[in-house]
């Protein structure tokens, strides 16, 4: 087996250890709701430019973090359904499907998958729902004072979905870009339960996960 090359070695030293303690996120270094959110805008990118590397680097990303399914609902309710993103093993398989008959490639992909499985993860909160067209969901979601609080929105591409945080009468967050992808950051002096709403504004039915920490 030919050794690999020091550029596609720092893929693999760039992983953290096991033995490294964890240290709580910031709004500006982004936690685990960003690690997963940049991952999938990075798997997003990777196959628009067939790049292994860049899909084997999102799927990395995204092998970094476990979701914990969550009974939580909005109002009015919506559908509860199954994830319907990408997972880090779908990921992976792109990245070796891009790869073909780069061995070197290939042999990094394998060395990475069995190195994610050694390494500690991060731990989102999902909620996934189906939302009908032109329709509104709204959470209440309790957070802690002192962390960095995340909320996430991962849509499943079907249709414009937009993001607003408040708590009270003060906003925190909102995010009306074009996509169905978001995501918030704040921090609270204390603890309090905040207003999060899910607006369809297409004229297609959707689904999409909330996440938080």
């Amino acid at each position: 087996m030919r050794p690999l090359p020091a550029a596609l070695l720092l893929l693999l030293a760039a992983a953290p250890a096991a033995a490294q303690e964890e240290t709580p996120p910031s709004p500006r270094d982004g936690g685990a709701v960003a690690q997963l959110l940049h991952a999938h805008t990075l798997f997003d990118l990777a196959l628009a430019r067939k790049d292994p590397l860049a899909t084997l680097s999102a799927a990395r990303l995204a092998a970094g973090i476990t979701a914990t399914d969550d009974d939580r609902a909005p109002v009015p309710a919506g559908e509860p359904v199954p994830a319907t993103y990408p997972t880090a093993d779908v990921m992976f398989t792109a990245a070796k499907a891009l790869a073909q008959e780069d061995d070197l490639v290939t042999d990094l992909a394998a060395r990475t998958m069995a190195e994610t499985t050694r390494t500690p993860t991060l731990t989102v909160i999902r909620s996934t729902r189906g939302i009908a067209a032109g329709e509104a969901q709204v959470w209440q979601i309790a957070f802690f004072a002192g962390t960095s609080a995340e909320v996430g929105l991962l849509g499943d591409g079907k249709s414009n979905l937009d993001l607003s945080v408040t708590l009270g009468e003060t906003p925190l967050c909102l995010d009306t870009a074009p996509a169905d992808r978001a995501l918030c950051t704040f921090a609270l002096v204390e603890n309090a339960t905040v207003t999060i709403t899910v607006t369809n504004r297409s004229e297609t039915a959707a689904t999409y996960s909330l996440l938080t920490n």
